[in-house]
C-alpha cells in the first residue's frame, strides 16, 4: 500500500483552474487520489493560503470549504507587501513538505502549484525516492516542473 501526500499552494492553484474554466470537487479528488482500491492510502492533505491582512476574512469561506472537503488548512498571513513576506511563504511550504514527508513517510507526494521555485525540492524528493506527482490540468502544467515529476 503506498501511502499518499497532497500539497496545494493553493491560490496557485485556483488560479489555473479558474483560467481553465473547472470546477473542482476538492473532496472528489482527495477520494481519487487515495483510492484503496488502487493501492493508494491518503495519509494527509494541506491546502496553503498565502493572505493578506486585508484579505483574510474574505477568504474565510473558502477556507472553511476547503477544509470540509479534507484538507488542513496552513495560512500566512502576510503584513507588509514586501516580496520578502512571500518568499517567507514558500520557505515554510518547502519545510513544511521535507518534514511531511519524512515524518509520515510519504511515497507518494501528489503537488498543485506551477511555482517553478519549488523544483528543486521536486528534485530532492525524487532523488530520495519518493515519487511526485503533478496536478494535472490543461494548461496548468509548468514545463520545467513537469519535466521533473513522474506523474502528470
Amino acid at each position: 500500500m503506498e501511502r499518499i501526500g497532497v500539497v496545494l499552494d493553493f491560490f496557485n492553484f485556483q488560479n489555473a483552474v479558474s483560467r481553465a474554466e473547472i470546477e473542482v470537487n476538492f473532496q472528489e479528488l482527495l477520494y481519487y487520489l487515495g483510492d484503496l482500491e488502487e493501492g493508494r492510502k491518503l495519509v494527509d492533505a494541506y491546502a496553503y493560503f498565502n493572505l493578506n491582512y486585508t484579505t483574510e476574512n474574505t477568504e474565510r469561506l473558502l477556507i472553511e470549504d476547503i477544509e470540509a472537503s479534507g484538507f488542513l488548512i496552513k495560512r500566512k498571513i502576510n503584513y507588509s507587501k514586501e516580496e520578502e513576506e512571500y518568499n517567507f511563504y514558500e520557505t515554510e511550504i518547502i519545510i513544511d513538505i521535507l518534514k511531511f514527508v519524512s515524518d509520515l513517510k510519504i511515497d507518494i507526494l501528489v503537488f498543485g502549484s506551477t511555482n517553478t521555485i519549488f523544483y528543486p525540492l521536486l528534485k530532492t524528493l525524487r532523488d530520495r525516492g519518493v515519487r511526485v506527482e503533478l496536478i494535472s490540468i490543461e494548461n496548468f502544467e509548468n514545463e520545467k516542473l513537469k519535466g521533473i515529476v513522474q506523474g502528470v
